[in-house]
């Protein structure tokens, strides 16, 4: 009798040990199936993704070139749009008409990759940081969903474009003022750099007084450029958070433009962008300062001017650090007891009109690489 015998039970077996082959085999095959699939959307998820940067970067500029224009046209093809509408819009136009333009077409639409963890937002992964404002609501509507902060101090915003590209500005010295203006020092620097032809920028501490007043016009209406520095100079107070840091700096900005109708753009973190005061909260007010447009600048000479250095040592040493760089940020201060940095500037300044290399001194400027730690 077959059906119980030895005989039997080998055929069971056997049949059962082939099913279970013949379904991995089968689960194998549909799970290759499904991951090249998703490969396959990820690829174009990520195509698309960079397609949209591209465009993104060379968009709102009036500089751009026939080949940047054949760039533009492949990376929508990318996208599936064949529009040449779309690309004049985003070369002769700002980037938040390029931005509005996405948003009304369908086929731009690379909903689930994930781009906030690289500063993007999630809809487009078009960087949140631009840095180019043309007025206050622009820049809401652009980045301000992204931003936790952005509905502090709604207008404080910078006006100033992000050039294409950077100046080259190799020989270029720069002279940079943190902590004025303060009676019997800053009236002495304008007064060299006026002497001379030389033009420096103040990142200043403004003060509400007149005197106050007429030494930051004096700056402007003689070429000098005016960056903030802080309304405190507390570092305990301002790095608490983004939003102290936030308050500090709008206090300074608002008090510069009240007196002179200026809205400086640049900054100079107290102490530096790095310090051990600020490195717990360092990276985010950075974003948030970048996203509202202003821009931030380090130094790579220091006069230690700060620490009372002498008017020998800062004769020797300051030119000696500019003749080692292609160009240089020149930290000095316009503080209270800055005698010592009075009385060396102009010998400094003219060691350096001096020297064969024909150093080229100027403002910061848009168009000036920064300098940062």
């Amino acid at each position: 009798m077959y059906l119980g015998s030895v005989r039997f039970f080998k055929h069971l077996i056997v049949s059962v040990f082939l099913l279970i082959i013949l379904g991995l085999a089968v689960s194998t095959i549909l799970l290759a199936l499904g991951h090249s699939e998703k490969s396959r959307e990820i690829e174009k998820l990520n195509s698309d993704k960079n397609a949209l940067q591209a465009l993104y970067n060379m968009g709102g500029s009036s500089r751009n070139t026939e080949s940047e224009i054949d760039e533009i046209l492949e990376a929508l093809e990318v996208l599936g749009i064949d529009n040449k509408d779309l690309v004049n819009t985003i070369y002769q136009t700002d980037r938040q008409a390029f931005s509005d333009v996405l948003e009304d077409n369908d086929e731009t639409d690379v909903s689930g990759v994930d781009s906030q963890s690289d500063g993007n937002t999630p809809e487009t992964g078009i960087p949140t940081d631009a840095g180019v404002v043309s007025d206050d609501s622009d820049e809401q509507s652009l980045t301000g969903e992204e931003s936790p902060y952005a509905e502090l101090f709604p207008h404080l915003y910078s006006e100033v474009v992000t050039p294409a590209e950077y100046m080259d500005d190799t020989g270029f010295v720069y002279l940079t003022f943190d902590d004025g203006p303060t009676t019997g020092v800053t009236d002495s620097i304008l007064r060299y750099l006026n002497t001379h032809g030389v033009k420096a920028t103040f990142f200043v501490m403004p003060d509400d007084t007149e005197n106050g007043k007429n030494f930051l016009n004096s700056m402007l209406d003689n070429g000098h450029e005016i960056g903030i520095h802080s309304m405190s100079h507390k570092y305990d107070e301002i790095y608490l958070s983004v939003e102290a840091f936030l308050d500090d700096f709008n206090q300074a900005f608002n008090l510069v433009y009240e007196q002179t109708g200026y809205k400086p753009y640049l900054y100079r973190f107290p102490g530096g962008s790095i310090n051990d005061y600020n490195r717990h909260v360092r990276d985010d007010i950075i974003a948030e300062m970048t996203r509202r447009g202003f821009v931030y600048f380090d130094w790579n000479v220091d006069s230690r001017d700060a620490f009372d250095e002498s008017w020998t040592a800062m004769y020797n040493s300051v030119p000696e650090d500019v003749s080692n760089l292609d160009r240089a940020v020149i930290l000095f201060h316009d503080r209270p007891g800055g005698h010592n940095t009075v009385s060396v500037i102009e010998d400094i300044i003219k060691v350096l009109l001096a020297d064969p290399r024909g150093y080229t001194f100027s403002v910061i400027t848009p168009e000036t690489k920064p300098v940062q730690f």
